[in-house]
């Protein structure tokens, strides 16, 4: 779920604000509450990440409760520019993850799987088929592509939640290493320094499958396929850091594929009405889902050429 955030400059500095609700209680405070607890553990072993500003009054964690605005907790503001495709963070990159990986030991069992294996709500296999009735009732433009491509959408469906609870180890991880979460900040003499933003949803996740869709989504950044010798050199890093091991396998791009499972099941929602529109409305839902749905045996054809290049 995206917050709003602010940038406030005070005679102390400048800070990033950010509202985690507008009401007077988070509903999800206890999974908040463990993902900065871990944010916390990072930041003591050294990782490179924003430390939070403790609130004078905390309501739980560095969070605090401002009457009639809501919950809210706020970061030195960090001058920053995004990350480029220029930008080689691959032995970072696989430092960084295999030392959150190692800050608590692993889980003795396999957690329920997070929504990105599509699994939030739990989308059914009869669902599919549900949502392929309602939408060929009301005449949507996705509802043909499902029915070409069903019998894969509920295959791969399988598969996700499988590989996810037969692929361990499982750890509390950040959970959303991404592009977008790294900035680049300037570490003097033109040179820059990467940083890992957003803990929020810190949680439970397979470390092998994390660690296989995060080198695969920094080497695809401003590409249309994953740069081999990113993921290699990522890996490498990875497992010279104490990482756990990422074998080739089939499934090990599973992450990545029940993510874009996640995305359509969400539009499929937002088109028929059963969710809320988030960052698009229903007509774009409609076109996102049909393309996304049509693209799906490219997809399943990629994931296994991609997961060769991990050694």
């Amino acid at each position: 779920m995206s917050q709003e955030t602010w940038r406030l400059d005070t005679t102390s500095g400048s800070v990033l604000v950010k509202r985690f609700w507008k009401g007077p209680g988070v509903p999800w405070q206890p999974a908040l509450e463990c993902a900065m607890a871990l944010e916390q553990r990072a930041l003591d072993a050294g990782i490179d990440s924003p430390r939070p500003v403790t609130p004078r009054s905390p309501q739980f964690g560095a969070a605090t409760h401002i009457d009639g605005h809501g919950v809210f907790r706020a970061y030195p503001y960090l001058d920053h520019r995004p990350l480029e495709p220029e930008d080689d963070l691959s032995e970072w990159l696989g430092d960084t993850l295999a030392r959150i990986h190692q800050l608590e030991p692993p889980l003795s069992e396999a957690p329920e799987p997070p929504w990105w294996y599509n699994q939030s709500p739990p989308v059914s296999l009869a669902q599919w088929s549900e949502w392929l009735d309602r939408g060929r009732d009301g005449g949507l433009i996705w509802a043909p592509a499902l029915d070409r491509q069903l019998e894969v959408v509920r295959s791969l469906s399988r598969q996700v939640v499988e590989v996810f609870r037969d692929t361990g180890p499982h750890v509390r991880t950040h959970r959303d290493v991404e592009p977008w979460n790294v900035l680049m900040t300037p570490s003097g003499r033109g040179r820059w320094r990467p940083v890992l933003i957003d803990w929020d949803v810190a949680g439970p996740d397979s470390a092998p499958l994390e660690a296989a869709h995060v080198f695969a989504s920094f080497a695809m950044l401003g590409r249309k396929a994953p740069d081999p010798t990113l993921v290699r050199r990522a890996a490498g890093a990875y497992g010279q850091a104490g990482g756990h091991q990422v074998r080739p396998v089939e499934g090990l791009l599973a992450r990545y594929a029940g993510m874009r499972l996640a995305k359509i099941s969400q539009r499929i929602r937002v088109s028929l009405g059963d969710a809320r529109p988030a960052s698009v409305d229903p007509g774009t839902a409609d076109a996102r889902a049909m393309a996304d749905i049509e693209a799906l045996p490219r997809l399943v054809a990629d994931v296994r050429v991609w997961r060769q290049y991990f050694p």
